[in-house]
């Protein structure tokens, strides 16, 4: 096979986070970018598709590894300190993938990794890693500012990088006047505005300065360098962009007004440099993770929620490549993150990982050639270059990046509670992580990270409205609904409360700032005098005399007060889409666009409505309505394709479909309905070709199976490709009749498009359902599965030997026997122990009883009638029975305090009663522990009547030892119900 690369090709890649065609276009035109404009005339360029949560961290991670967060391992900004003393900034420690430059490396490659994010600590590379604490100012200019350890390697070029950093403090006025020509006006004592440009064009400078020297001065076939100015600017100062906009003073939008066209004109200049430094046997890509609304597709409003920044971020960044072989003035269709990795792979002629989830963009080069594959590159042995497992970092210097990251506003500032800010960190990164699996079509997952994370933050509205939409995705429509109803209540309580709480803060420097005006309230002011004066009050404060700490809790106050209407009406929108209710759907949509003109994906959804009422026109104007708003939007095009299937206008399909495809290739729905319309035109091939690409990217797209079982059969007349995918397409449909109650399932198939309340995201989604049966009561006995479960230790095996001693068939292994702990007996069946990944064994329980331990309800599958009786014991008697079990087999459990671990306990158990409150299959009876030990025969007696099953409870009442009730508390602790949760399902 021949390869792109010799020896003396390099390859360079340059990140500019955040960098946008919807700027850098009228620069160009206006011919205040050349040299990337150069780079477009002689290479290919195109749009490149981000991923979600638009997260740096996290995407910058999947760029060079080319696999999804949930692969990947870096789930947001900040992360945990190990040795659980609070929290640091996100590190390439946590990363669980190689990236390109670790494969490089094994590969023999020298290579340069400059500013990376995440980057630090920097790696053992065959080369240099510079990382990204490198350029961050920690001191005042006439103090030491030693360079953080770590961020340099080898260490020996330790000195010679530390003196190529600009401090903030360093850069001039003649630094400041091409970026702010009336910067001389601005008063820095009382204006902060300033400060952020200072820190941010010094630390782009110092890595501009580094990459120049390492350059020149050390060997390499690849360099990467990452640039984070350009999206910090458009953070602080995009507001100010021309054309002035409403509520931006003349004299703050004259001030500032040039500061977005500055930094990219700078960024050009570095190219400018960098290129001018190279040969022409040198690939070199320019690109960005995402782009920056600049327009008024930007919210006016940011969600009350750390990150909420990046809700300003645009789906689309810019790809641009130059190389030898690249093709010259050639668009780049259908580009995603994921495909750089392995077209940097492809570049140096190496095989791709098939466990990669992107594509070498081989459209972008003149040579078409093999691609190579393995099964995967973290199997592949060699020096990597990465760290060692136990490689640590120096908390303090986390702390010090922690204050960057609290000053861009990207993170929230950690409650002074050490074991707060943990919590609170582990929160959000469970939280991105769940977004990412439904970035990535994993649904099932999603709602089983988000469930957890609303039983245990009721508050945070956020968590159950995607929750929601993965319900909705889920087909779950009456779980949907009822946590709808649930979020509404909560809402208005959250409201309520901050209401009241910013009515307080305003008043008290209303006061403060004119003690002579009294806000005191007087019993004649009616209700609408009260709801007016708060904004009254807000607008008589001057909020430069307001500290900074109250501010932010004004402006968080602010936005939980106002609530997020808008969700609701979208959320019920998607209800009534879900039960077919389309002009119902249509009211709450139409409601939800008159709260939020500006967002895409409302008139998409409308759109969507008018198809099901097969108003062709309609639903044509309200997909139109969208590209108007955002022409870069492949969902929409696709609702255009498919208005033009329904109106049989084929070769028109077609070229929506493949406008859908060429934005968003990641889109199985896109190829599935360009399938169709080239199967309606007779080309045949092309057809199967859209088809198998569909399946490609969504294994389990049950109508693409349909469609080419027939292509192959009436078409082509190929019978066993044909039967293949019969055979896929059964084994889907049986796989989802038997999924569990929460189903684990990678991918779903799709009809429609959807999109997310608090994102500008629209997402394929599809509608299974569960598997309907009879419940418990209507089954005969043979066939219903009685499970005895609760917490280990809490009186199960008890349970089983009174079962087994008054008649009721068990089903048991004995393969563990008695012991110390349990002298008569555990009565277990090993295989549920592994319910998780096998249930092939649950026929075996039908009219038996089976001990299945709490934790592993969740995977019993719906098609079984069960009747559940769980134990409740006090927390604090179960933990101390686990711990002496734990020292009489020498182990050492989990490393959590019996606080700690009580207090999981107690959230686990909270989850098992909400997650089973809405199935109809299970029946459950609660027994309290204590009550069995001290009344056995009554105990026994509420037994039978729960299983409808003749007992020799005498017999039963028997096995009950009092004796063996060790652990016993004088004074129960655990007295509440949260600690004993009631019935499963009454």
């Amino acid at each position: 096979m021949e390869s792109k690369h010799n020896k003396d090709h390099k390859v360079v890649i340059i990140g500019w986070d955040a960098a946008d065609w919807k700027i850098i276009r009228p620069l160009m035109e206006a011919g205040k970018m050349p040299a990337l404009q150069w780079m477009i005339h002689n290479g290919a360029s195109g749009n490149i598709a981000t991923l979600h949560p638009v997260l740096s961290p996290m995407l910058w991670t999947s760029i060079a590894t080319g696999k999804r967060p949930y692969h990947h391992g870096i789930h947001g900004f900040v992360e945990p300190m190990p040795d659980g003393s609070g929290i640091r900034p996100i590190t390439n420690l946590s990363r669980k993938a190689k990236a390109f430059w670790n494969i490089l490396n094994q590969q023999g490659h020298r290579g340069i990794v400059i500013g990376w994010w995440p980057s630090h600590p920097a790696e053992p590379l065959n080369g240099v890693m510079v990382s990204n604490l490198y350029p961050k100012a920690q001191s005042p200019l006439d103090e030491p500012w030693p360079l953080a350890v770590g961020a340099v390697h080898p260490c020996k070029l330790s000195k010679q990088l530390a003196e190529l950093r600009l401090h903030p403090q360093e850069l001039t006025q003649e630094h400041l006047l091409p970026f702010i020509p009336h910067a001389a006006e601005i008063d820095q004592d009382k204006d902060p505005r300033l400060r952020p440009f200072l820190r941010t064009l010094a630390e782009c400078a110092s890595i501009h300065s580094a990459t120049t020297w390492l350059m020149e001065n050390e060997t390499w076939d690849y360099l990467a360098v990452y640039h984070d100015a350009i999206d910090h600017f458009c953070h602080a100062y995009m507001r100010y962009h021309p054309p002035r906009r409403e509520g931006i003073i003349e004299r703050d939008f004259t001030y500032f007004k040039g500061m977005i066209e500055g930094i990219y004109r700078y960024h050009d200049l570095m190219l400018h440099t960098l290129l001018s430094k190279l040969d022409q046997d040198t690939t070199v890509i320019v690109m960005s993770d995402h782009g920056f609304h600049p327009d008024d597709l930007r919210p006016t409003r940011l969600p009350d929620e750390p990150a909420a920044p990046a809700y300003e971020h645009r789906d689309y960044g810019i790809l641009v490549i130059k190389g030898p072989n690249v093709k010259k003035g050639a668009t780049i269709h259908g580009a995603n993150l994921l495909d750089i990795a392995p077209t940097l792979l492809d570049l140096f002629g190496l095989p791709i990982g098939r466990d990669m989830e992107g594509k070498p963009l081989v459209q972008a080069f003149d040579k078409t050639l093999e691609i190579k594959t393995i099964p995967s590159w973290e199997a592949v042995q060699g020096d990597a270059g990465t760290h060692p497992p136990d490689k640590v970092i120096d908390p303090v210097e986390s702390q010090q990046a922690l204050d960057q990251l609290f000053a861009l506003g990207y993170i929230e500032k950690p409650d002074d509670n050490c074991n707060k800010a943990t919590e609170q960190s582990v929160r959000e990164l469970r939280y991105n992580l769940a977004r990412a699996y439904i970035d990535g079509d994993h649904h099932a997952k999603a709602a089983e990270v988000l469930e957890e994370l609303h039983v245990q933050n009721p508050e945070e509205i956020r968590f159950g409205v995607q929750l929601a939409i993965c319900l909705q995705v889920l087909n779950r429509v009456s779980e949907m609904k009822s946590l709808l109803a649930e979020l509404r209540r909560r809402r208005r309580k959250v409201a309520k409360t901050a209401r009241a709480e910013l009515e307080k803060i305003l008043k008290k420097h209303a006061e403060a700032q004119k003690p002579q005006q009294s806000v005191a309230e007087t019993p004649r002011r009616t209700a609408k005098a009260k709801k007016a004066e708060q904004p009254a009050v807000a607008n008589t404060l001057d909020f430069s005399k307001i500290p900074e700490a109250d501010q932010h809790t004004i402006l968080q106050l602010h936005r939980k007060a106002n609530g997020h209407p808008h969700d609701f009406a979208y959320l019920s929108g998607y209800i009534k889409l879900a039960e077919g209710r389309y002009l119902q759907a249509l009211k709450y949509l139409r409601q939800a666009q008159k709260l939020e003109p500006c967002r895409p994906s409302l008139p998409i959804q409308i759109g969507e409505a008018h198809l099901h009422l097969k108003r062709w026109k309609a639903a044509e104007s309200n997909f139109r309505k969208a590209l108007d708003l955002e022409p870069e939007n492949a969902y929409a095009h696709l609702g255009l394709c498919r208005v033009r299937l329904a109106q049989r206008r084929n070769l028109e399909a077609a070229e929506e479909a493949l406008s859908a495809t060429e934005l968003l290739y990641h889109y199985p729905l896109a190829h599935y309905y360009l399938g169709v319309a080239l199967h309606r035109l007779g080309r045949i091939a092309p057809a199967v070709q859209a088809l198998n690409i569909a399946l490609t990217l969504n294994p389990n797209f049950v109508e693409a199976h349909e469609r080419l079982i027939h292509l192959y059969e009436k078409r082509l007349h190929q019978p066993r490709k044909a039967q293949h995918h019969r055979r896929e397409r059964i084994a889907i449909l049986s796989a989802q009749s038997t999924k569990t109650l929460l189903p684990t399932t990678a991918k779903t198939n799709g009809t429609t498009t959807t999109s997310s309340p608090s994102t500008n995201v629209d997402v394929p989604i599809s509608q299974p359902s569960l598997p309907q049966g009879n419940s418990p009561m209507s089954a005969h006995s043979s066939e219903i599965i009685t499970v005895v479960s609760g917490l280990p230790r809490s009186g199960t095996s008890l349970l089983m030997q009174m079962l087994h001693a008054g008649g009721f068939p068990i089903l048991t292994d004995r393969k563990r026997q008695a012991d110390a702990d349990n002298p008569r007996g555990y009565l277990e069946f090993e295989k549920t122990k592994n319910l998780r990944n096998d249930q092939t064994w649950l026929p075996q329980a039908c009219g038996k009883a089976v001990k299945i331990i709490a934790q592993l309800l969740f995977f019993l599958p719906p098609q079984f009638p069960y009747r559940i009786i769980f134990l409740h014991r006090n927390l604090d008697e179960v933990i101390a029975s686990q711990r002496t079990m734990l020292d009489h087999q020498n182990r050492a459990g989990a490393a959590l305090s019996p606080q700690a671990l009580k207090k999981t306990f107690r959230k686990q158990l909270r989850i098992i009663k909400s997650r089973f409150a809405m199935y109809p299959r299970i029946r459950s009876l609660s027994l309290d522990f204590h009550h069995i030990i001290s009344e056995p025969k009554a105990a026994s007696e509420a037994i039978e009547a729960f299983l409808h099953h003749p007992l020799n409870k005498e017999a039963m009442a028997r096995v009950v030892d009092p004796q063996l009730y060790r652990h016993r508390l004088q004074v129960p602790l655990e007295v509440s119900s949260s600690t004993t949760p009631p019935h499963l399902l009454r």
